[in-house]
This record gives C-alpha cells, sequence and structure tokens, in this order.
C-alpha cells in the first residue's frame, strides 16, 4: 500500500495527474481532485441476484482502505460520490446523492446507503423469473426494461456537469451485462463527455462474449480509461471491492493488468 501511496504523490507532484482547462474556456473552481459517478444497471436482463452483486460490490469498493488512502493522498484529500440506476426510457434514480468523501466516516455512509438502496420494481413479473408477464411484457419493456447505455452516459455526464463541487477529473462508470438495445449507439454521448474531460470505464459481467469488445469501441474512453470484466457474476463483489481504487489508480499509470482474475484493458 505504501508503493501505491508514493507512485500516487509523485505524479501529482510532477504535475501529471490532470488536464488543462479546453482553450477559451474559463476554469470553474475546484472543490475535489475526483468526482466519480456509477451508473448501475437494472435493465431487464438483471436478475434479482445481479442486482444484489452490484451493490454489495460498490459497498465494498467505496470502504476499501486503499482506495481512501489514494483519496487522503490528494492535494485537496476529498472526492465527489455519486451513483444512480439505468436502463431505457428515461429511466434514472439516483441511489446515492453527491456525497465528499475524505475518510472512512463519509465512505461508510455511502456503502450503507448502497446497501439500503431501492430494488427493481418486480410487481409485473412471473413469480421469480426476469420476465414480465404476458399482459405487461411489451409496455414494460419497450420503455423501461431495455438497455440504454446512450441514456446511461448522458445522464452521468449532466450530474457531472451540475455537480455542486466541482472536480479536477471526472471518472464516470458504466455497469451492464449487455449491448445499447434502445435508442442511438452510445458514442456520440461518449465522445462529448470525453471532449469535456471525463474518463468512462466500464465494468461488464456475465457470459455475453460480445460485450467486453462492444465496451472498448462504444463505450469506454478518455486518459486513464479501463474496461473490467468479469464473466461470472458472482465475481462481482470481489471485482468492485477494488473499482474505485483502480478509478483512481489509472490515472497515475500504477502497474495493473489482472486483480485476482479480474481482467482490465487500458
Amino acid at each position: 500500500m505504501l508503493l501505491r501511496v508514493v507512485t500516487f504523490t509523485a505524479l501529482l507532484n510532477a504535475g501529471l495527474a490532470f488536464p488543462s482547462t479546453l482553450a477559451g474556456e474559463t476554469p470553474e473552481p475546484v472543490a475535489t481532485d475526483f468526482n466519480i459517478i456509477t451508473a448501475i444497471d437494472v435493465s431487464d436482463s438483471i436478475t434479482r441476484h445481479d442486482e444484489w452483486l452490484q451493490y454489495s460490490g460498490l459497498a465494498r469498493g467505496v470502504v476499501d482502505p486503499d482506495f481512501l488512502t489514494l483519496i487522503e493522498a490528494g492535494p485537496l484529500k476529498r472526492i465527489g460520490f455519486k451513483a444512480f440506476t439505468w436502463s431505457s426510457g428515461g429511466r434514472i434514480s439516483v441511489v446515492v446523492p453527491w456525497t465528499v468523501i475524505t475518510g472512512p466516516e463519509q465512505a461508510e455512509r455511502v456503502a450503507a446507503q448502497l446497501v439500503a438502496s431501492p430494488r427493481i420494481d418486480r410487481s409485473h413479473y412471473d413469480g421469480n423469473h426476469q420476465v414480465p408477464d404476458a399482459v405487461h411484457k411489451a409496455a414494460y419493456s419497450s420503455s423501461h426494461g431495455m438497455t440504454d447505455i446512450a441514456q446511461a452516459i448522458a445522464a452521468a455526464d449532466g450530474l457531472a456537469r451540475s455537480a455542486p463541487l466541482q472536480g479536477r477529473r471526472t471518472v464516470i462508470n458504466i455497469l451492464s451485462n449487455g449491448v445499447d438495445n434502445s435508442g442511438t449507439e452510445p458514442g456520440r454521448q461518449r465522445d462529448e463527455a470525453i471532449r469535456l474531460g471525463a474518463t468512462i470505464n466500464g465494468v461488464v459481467f456475465g457470459s455475453r462474449s460480445d460485450v467486453p469488445d462492444y465496451f472498448r469501441r462504444n463505450v469506454i474512453g478518455g486518459p486513464g480509461a479501463f474496461l473490467m470484466t468479469v464473466q461470472d457474476p458472482n465475481g462481482l463483489p470481489e471485482a468492485l471491492a477494488r473499482k474505485f481504487w483502480h478509478d483512481l489508480v489509472a490515472h497515475y499509470k500504477a502497474p495493473q493488468v489482472e486483480v485476482g482474475g479480474v481482467s482490465l484493458w487500458q
């Protein structure tokens, strides 16, 4: 852990951590080292168990001691944090409002909010199956239950721009087990977010072989961007326990190719 902190601090002192303001723009007052926005997939393909795995893993990640150590090593020693769920049809729900994290106390509060987050409304589902009953299937899927990654990126980008405290860097995390199947392709939204200074990282999970490459081509991007893949969803909590640490460390080029069987691509 000491080696990671020394590397982080040395790169900050060398002036390599953050890009300059875009030409012609007036810089916003900087109040955090990073703003991290996490988008949690709750589309129809997400099972009740998948949902629990995402929340429990993110709750572990936000209290990870190495992640908190990196926060404390930053120039401002604080980050902004926000999380929301997404699917399609404008279905966006904030589960963790903007919170400034400076240490364990705030991190534990965020973790508790993630664990207590409302779960997917399955009132129109048939028993425990992830398929709505025949009466509601068409209407529900067409408006709410599809995978609109462009919408998720646009929502995250809007939250980043309206953050009460602007960060030196913005990191957007998109969690999903599928490709975009609603609305427009996400490339344009991704490029706009990157143009405004954000980095978009991805976490894909499940057995679909086409999803990782789709994310590399259409979703992730920006300085230090990476994709995390977890083939067995049961490995999500362990992977996400280190997710936010990777978000920060990726910007400082720390050597990290594989952790616990979880592959990372930069």
